[in-house]
């Protein structure tokens, strides 16, 4: 009868696929390239099918080893991120929860949510990620995280998530410095919108082919490299209203006006179906509809 694999030996196998080698992987792990070589052996054994293919180029999954990667991934993850779970509770009460969100609700929501959560359950630790729409969902999905707040902006929620609606909330151009007489952007404006933004690519496009055909488009990889070229160097990015009125009216950011062009966005919360919503998921998400309706 053959044994069921070691889960170290699953994350094993796991870190050899990500390094593409097992010299690498054997570093970064800390172990021998010999021991490796054994775990993926006997990983083999087990299933009686060979999963990698080695050359001298690194590592190669099979057909077979594709589909043994699929089907332990979420499930090395989740049984990983259980045991986290577990060691902190009994480790003095602390309890986790993990958030994703897009840059636009995380500004719009989360300073104020957070504050109230913390108050509400003090011992537990909150991790907070911020990514786009389909990254965010396929974290869920892999069990990274136990919610996630985005728009859908194309990445579909699917069967296998629930979801939540909120209220929509309005966005509008932004840009320090001094506008044209005209009340429209330069001519040839800069315009920056961060790679995590859930709202501003399309609609930002589509202004800047309106008012600046010849326009520049930077993307930034953090809402602070977005906030510091509009504030610094005047940079036109939208931003959420709600942000702009309760953290920087003392910035001075001039409203740019977008006639014909209405931009709003409705975010959703996102969880995994489950027969019930954990306790903490389910009351930061009240938290949240909470303040859409203060």
């Amino acid at each position: 009868m053959k044994t069921m694999p070691k889960l170290a030996h699953l994350t094993m196998f796991k870190d050899i696929v990500h390094c593409g080698s097992l010299h690498d992987a054997a570093k970064k792990l800390a172990v021998s390239q010999p021991t490796l070589s054994r775990v993926l052996k006997e990983l083999e054994m087990s299933i009686g099918a060979r999963l990698l293919e080695r050359s001298n180029r690194g590592v190669r999954l099979t057909a077979v080893g594709e589909l043994f990667y699929r089907r332990i991934d979420a499930a090395t993850n989740q049984l990983l991120s259980a045991f986290d779970e577990l060691r902190g509770m009994s480790a003095g009460g602390e309890k986790r929860l993990r958030v994703g969100m897009s840059v636009d609700p995380l500004l719009c929501y989360l300073p104020q949510v957070l504050e109230g959560f913390n108050r509400r359950y003090p011992h537990t630790r909150v991790t907070v990620v911020e990514d786009g729409p389909e990254g965010l969902l396929a974290r869920l999905r892999n069990c990274e995280l136990d919610l996630a707040v985005s728009s859908l902006n194309g990445a579909a929620g699917g069967a296998d998530l629930a979801m939540q609606a909120l209220k929509s909330e309005r966005f509008s151009l932004y840009q320090g410095g001094d506008l044209t007489a005209a009340g429209q952007p330069p001519a040839e404006a800069k315009w920056v919108v961060p790679r995590s933004c859930s709202v501003g690519h399309a609609a930002i496009r589509e202004i800047a082919e309106r008012y600046t055909p010849h326009g520049q488009i930077v993307e930034t990889d953090s809402f602070l490299a977005t906030w510091c070229l509009v504030r610094r160097q005047g940079y036109i990015a939208l931003l959420s209203d709600r942000v702009v009125a309760h953290y920087a009216p003392q910035l001075h950011l001039q409203k740019i006006p977008t006639q014909g062009i209405d931009i709003s966005a409705r975010f959703y919360v996102f969880t995994r179906h489950e027969p019930a919503t954990p306790p903490l998921s389910a009351a930061f998400i009240h938290l949240l509809q909470t303040l859409q309706t203060g």
